[in-house]
């Protein structure tokens, strides 16, 4: 049964919290559409995209006597809706797309800063050095090379935002340290493309 009476979200997420009836039910029928929509259009397959809206308001509903929202539950569907689809990659695809997205930036930018065997050999230095960081660590910079906003990050992995910048910074400086080992001649541009690249 819809909620007929108009009432605000931060009403709605009280009565989640205190399980009053209809409100639960609220929220799904007001956003299902919208997330499953955007679900498909990642994925292009309804069952997979049903899956994840469903996993999705599961996971609110274990939760929902704890649940902290800062934002619009809007905006906080979709942060999870990015979440789940990023679980549902493997670790291995995963970083193997972030590197290939983060050097196809790089090249768009500033061809000039890396030839093909170049940019080869640092794709597999970058590889290794994620591979060492701490899970966190390695997530945040996954997840910002996919150009995930650092709320977005924060909400999905249940992080404070400075947490999140903390670790992209630590991230980019052992970078910066592996790269300068590895590849002593890489000119200070691809430094600094590097930078603007996660933090833009």
């Amino acid at each position: 049964m819809r909620i007929k009476a108009v009432i605000t979200e931060s009403e709605l997420l009280t009565g989640i919290r205190n399980d009053v009836p209809g409100m639960f039910e609220e929220l799904f029928n007001t956003h299902w559409e919208a997330l499953y929509r955007q679900a498909y259009h990642r994925l292009r397959d309804q069952s997979e995209a049903e899956d994840v809206v469903q996993d999705i308001f599961t996971d609110i509903w274990e939760r929902r006597h704890s649940l902290a929202i800062n934002t619009s539950f809007g905006a906080y569907l979709h942060a999870a809706l990015k979440y789940h689809l990023i679980k549902r990659a493997s670790k291995a695809d995963l970083q193997q797309r972030a590197m290939e997205h983060l050097l196809h930036r790089m090249e768009v930018i500033e061809r000039s800063v890396l030839d093909i065997m170049a940019a080869g050999e640092i794709s597999s230095t970058l590889h290794n050095a994620i591979q060492r960081f701490p899970k966190n660590m390695r997530r945040i910079f996954v997840m910002r090379t996919e150009e995930f906003t650092v709320a977005e990050i924060a909400i999905a992995l249940g992080l404070s935002e400075q947490t999140v910048k903390n670790n992209t910074t630590d991230a980019l400086r052992r970078l910066r340290v592996v790269l300068a080992e590895k590849h002593p001649d890489i000119p200070p541009s691809f430094y600094l493309l590097l930078a603007l690249f996660i933090k833009s």
